[in-house]
């Protein structure tokens, strides 16, 4: 399945389109202190961490530190969580921003963090 990401500005075609899963995608959680993280929660058990610039309120030499405008540059998948043996419907992140947890249909509750070398391309 696909998660787009649309500019209500210009709404003739998606600024993002991105896959990492094999069924429907239940549901997306911006991360409120970083915006370019993202998490995706699927039925096929699995949630996915993104770096999703092209949707950022940061501009792309922020965060990149390259200077560079590329709407899709450093747009990827960060890391394929598959804690899970059941569809996962929930996904939210901590107050701390680094650390969020998912809950799959059977009950079962998986806490997770960035990527620490993650945390370090964001903070530095």
């Amino acid at each position: 399945m696909i998660a787009r990401f649309w500019d209500l500005r210009n709404p003739s075609r998606p600024i993002n389109q991105l896959g990492g899963h094999t069924h429907w995608i239940w549901q997306i959680r911006f991360n409120r202190y970083h915006d370019q993280l993202l998490l995706t929660a699927g039925t096929d058990s699995v949630v996915n961490l993104w770096s999703i610039v092209s949707a950022s309120s940061a501009p792309v030499g922020e965060l990149e530190g390259t200077g560079s405008t590329s709407e899709k540059e450093g747009d990827k998948r960060i890391k394929k969580y598959e804690d899970h043996r059941d569809s996962v419907y929930s996904v939210a992140w901590s107050s701390d921003a680094w650390v969020f947890a998912s809950l799959s249909y059977d009950g079962t509750v998986v806490v997770n963090n960035v990527p620490q070398s993650e945390k370090y391309k964001i903070l530095l």
